[in-house]
């Protein structure tokens, strides 16, 4: 007999949800950012909500907090400062955790899944 794999679809909603969340987050990030560099403080105070800066963000420390608090006092200048530093600090930070990419040995891959097929029970 068949395996059943998964179950209701409601056990997905959850992640389906913040999915969507972190998506619309990195698109008003995206949104932001390209209206800081155009120089449009009213699309910039309106990605800025999008991504939440309103509440919370402006409450908080950092750049991101930063940001927010330069737009709702209507300082553009600031706002760009403070969103080139986080862009600055945060390609440093990727920069830092960056692994070397080496070579793969394609020899490896066949010999290391030889036999796997024995070792999957099939009956179930």
């Amino acid at each position: 007999m068949g395996m059943k794999v998964g179950g209701s679809s409601a056990n997905w909603a959850p992640q389906a949800s913040s999915v969507n969340n972190w998506q619309s987050k990195q698109q008003g990030l995206k949104d932001l950012f390209s209206a800081l560099k155009a120089g449009d403080l009213p699309s910039a105070q309106k990605a800025m909500a999008s991504v939440g800066g309103n509440g919370n963000a402006a409450s908080a420390k950092g750049p991101l907090a930063q940001i927010a608090s330069a737009l709702q006092s209507g300082d553009l200048a600031g706002a760009q400062k403070a969103a080139e530093t986080m862009q600055s600090s945060h390609a440093s930070h990727r920069h830092h955790q960056a692994m070397p990419v080496q070579a793969a040995n394609t020899n490896s891959a066949p010999s290391a899944l030889s036999g796997l097929g024995s070792q999957i029970n099939t009956t179930a």
